[in-house]
């Protein structure tokens, strides 16, 4: 969960049945208030099938089979391809072809071209509701507004289906409200916030949005961001005006909160640092005690037993690049006696349970002093040594920690299992938690599955975990460290966070590894997976094309989707919607490279079903391409994105891109056993062993105490 996200308590908001129509005398926000959301009856909650039924096709032309197969492998030439059939004597065909390039124009940044095309589209099949619809985000896109309402308008009558009709509404309200007219746009989005679940985060930012920018409105303002943010810890445009309407209204602890939070995530960010400076100055220095960190005076586990396996080497506290940040203190307090050991020398000391020694950096000596309660040096290290508890039952805990900045990493305090290393460097010391695999897996799968609860699903995770844990261990065996506590992977923070039902998840499937496969987890899945894993019993005809991607991004999630949640509010798991500032896409490409302001967002590598895995960034100055997923989430929205299998609706002032709307599905990557997935299929009956079967089926399956592979 995203820091900002502890600020706000969920707030379950019932829907009513799609169909129902919006107040008709709307003429003022203030209609859309805390008793109109209270008012919606608890009975009206997502039952309607409506939600799960999708008419979209995703089907091609037999002629174009070939080229979408060849855009998943080759961007670059993908728009010349379809260009041999634009003009194509087959109408079917050449409306197809026209469509595809409507869509790869608007990527480029040609915004006429894609119009032409798209307009040909339509004429070639007038009653085709897909390029009906697409007209009207072109239109919206180029901001040519009243044409754009126009459009989506005329959608209306050639069909009544929820998905288009849901886009056809959210298209209109922001044709409205980027024209100016807020209280029509407010009207349209308070009706999709009772009736549309996939979007209410979304829109609840946008009625926080227009809220804050009207006089006698702004008292509801928070009660919308409240609602995006509960329903959506990710939503980075919420939480950046919260940040902005705290510091408006003198509320500068929050103003501050908030934007230490967005500089936790973009720390090269000079217009952050400047706002976490200035309203950092009422805290009196204590900004430490303000943060979203867990802290423990104590050891809460106390003891707990130890299971001999492989020594996995963590590196605790590494920031968002997972790097092991330098630090300049922090307090160890072990539950049973421990012994400090040099390794030249030896025992240097003793220390009882409960006993809290402060390790810190000498900045004069560069070296590393250990010291009592009364602050004496009891023993100073420039090479690295060790705290050992002397019963492996017992919890070390790490506390108090300092570093140069309170945003160098997630600075909790946490309980842990093992040795300490303590490693002096030039600038303050690193710290590496030497533990047995076994006894890791539990605290990594209680970052990893949140309300997930069915045994089999936990054991099949608590297989993947080892399984890529080993992999790693094997993989940097001669290195310093194996894994870091923020790999993408593998998430640590603390053994006090383990429970029950976790350590049975992990002892229950001990002897059980993947080999030859890549052992990988993500936390919600879509229907279209990045290994063509499905997760429905009634597969779609999904095949990836430009414009397939745009239509999936609409399509409802079916009713036995195996990740469905339990909560009919927290669809943003699955399907989520941003808006993102092209401004500060912008600066954090200025990190890399100036390309002065942005005109557009190419997908230059996908996947074969149309994952975004590389990205050319052009502006008015120059290009960027960024190569990995990971590089293209932190530049559209400083890492806070859930997935790399999205489109992107751009929104133009003139050549230049004013913001962009980003439209996506599932978490992570789309690789390996989808968490929520996995529980959904324990809800069905299946076992671990068969939902590692079901996410893994060319994987080769080792028990260890047999030696059968299967």
């Amino acid at each position: 969960m995203k820091k900002w996200a502890i600020l706000f308590s969920a707030v379950c908001v019932p829907f009513a049945v799609m169909g129902q129509e919006p107040q008709e005398d709307v003429s003022k926000i203030q209609a859309i208030s805390k008793s109109s959301l209270s008012s919606v009856k608890s009975e009206n909650k997502l039952h309607n099938a409506v939600f799960y039924k999708s008419v979209l096709s995703y089907a091609l032309p037999e002629e174009l089979e070939s080229v979408a197969q060849k855009c998943s492998t080759a961007q670059e030439e993908c728009f010349f391809a379809w260009k041999t059939f634009e003009n194509s004597s087959d109408t079917h065909v050449a409306a197809q072809a026209n469509i595809e390039l409507a869509v790869l124009s608007l990527q480029r940044g040609r915004g006429k071209q894609a119009l032409a095309y798209i307009d040909r589209a339509c004429e070639l099949e007038s009653d085709n509701a897909f390029a009906q619809l697409t007209k009207g985000w072109i239109l919206l896109s180029l901001g040519k507004y009243k044409k754009a309402r126009q459009a989506f308008d005329k959608l209306l009558f050639l069909t009544a289906d929820f998905e288009y009709v849901s886009s056809s509404k959210l298209g209109t309200a922001l044709a409205w409200y980027f024209g100016g007219s807020k209280t029509e746009a407010a009207s349209i989005l308070q009706y999709l916030y009772t009736s549309n679940p996939y979007a209410i985060s979304f829109v609840s930012y946008m009625l926080g949005r227009i809220s804050s920018e009207m006089s006698d409105a702004k008292q509801l303002s928070p009660v919308f961001l409240k609602q995006a943010l509960s329903h959506d810890e990710n939503n980075y445009a919420a939480a950046e005006l919260v940040a902005r309407l705290s510091a408006k209204n003198k509320d500068n602890l929050h103003a501050w909160q908030y934007y230490a939070t967005l500089y936790s995530l973009d720390p090269q960010n000079k217009r952050l640092a400047k706002k976490v400076e200035k309203y950092a100055k009422d805290l009196s220095g204590k900004e430490r005690d303000y943060l979203f960190y867990l802290r423990l005076e104590q050891p809460i586990v106390h003891e707990i037993a130890s299971i001999p396996s492989e020594t996995v080497r963590m590196a605790l506290y590494a920031n968002r690049t997972q790097v092991p940040q330098h630090l300049k203190s922090v307090s160890v307090t072990g539950s049973g006696a421990s012994v400090i050991t040099d390794e030249r020398l030896g025992e240097i000391l003793r220390v009882p349970s409960y006993v809290e020694k402060t390790i810190s950096f000498n900045e004069q000596s560069h070296s590393v002093d250990v010291k009592n309660s009364r602050g004496q040096v009891e023993f100073s290290a420039v090479r690295p040594f060790k705290i050992v508890l002397e019963q492996d039952r017992k919890t070390l805990l790490v506390n108090k920690i300092q570093a140069d900045s309170v945003f160098a990493a997630d600075l909790s305090d946490k309980e842990l299992k093992g040795v300490l290393q303590v490693i002096p460097q030039t600038e303050g010391f690193e710290l590496v938690n030497e533990v047995s695999a076994e006894d890791l897996i539990p605290a990594l799968l209680a970052t990893k599955v949140k309300e997930v609860s069915e045994p089999a699903a936990l054991e099949a995770l608590a297989v993947v975990l080892r399984s890529a844990l080993l992999q790693a261990v094997n993989e940097r065996k001669d290195a310093r460290y194996h894994i870091t506590d923020n790999d993408d992977t593998f998430v640590f923070r603390g053994i006090n966070l383990v429970f029950k039902s976790l350590l049975e998840a992990s002892q229950n499937s001990n002897q059980i590894r993947l080999t030859q496969s890549f052992a990988d987890a993500y936390e919600s899945c879509g229907v279209v997976t990045a290994d063509t894993v499905e997760n429905t019993v009634h597969k779609p005809d999904y095949v990836y094309s430009p414009a397939n991607v745009g239509k999936y991004m609409l399509s409802n999630p079916p009713a036995d989707l195996f990740s469905r949640p339990q909560d009919p509010t927290q669809w943003s798991r699955i399907k989520w919607m941003y808006l993102y500032e092209a401004g500060d896409i912008e600066a954090r490409i200025g990190y890399k490279q100036n390309i002065g302001k942005l005109r557009a967002l190419i997908p230059t590598k996908v996947s074969p079903n149309g994952r975004i895995l590389a990205m050319r960034f052009e502006g008015s100055k120059g290009s960027y391409e960024a190569t990995t997923p990971q590089e293209v989430l932190f530049l559209l929205s400083a890492g806070t994105m859930r997935s790399n299998f999205f489109d992107i609706v751009p929104f133009y002032k003139g050549k230049n891109i004013e913001r962009i709307l980003v439209r996506g599905y599932d978490t992570g990557l789309g690789e390996g056993l989808c968490v929520r997935g996995a529980d959904g299929l324990a809800k069905n009956g299946a076992d671990y062993m068969a939902i590692i079967k079901y996410y893994f089926p060319q994987a080769r399956i080792l028990n260890t105490s047999t030696g059968m592979i299967n």
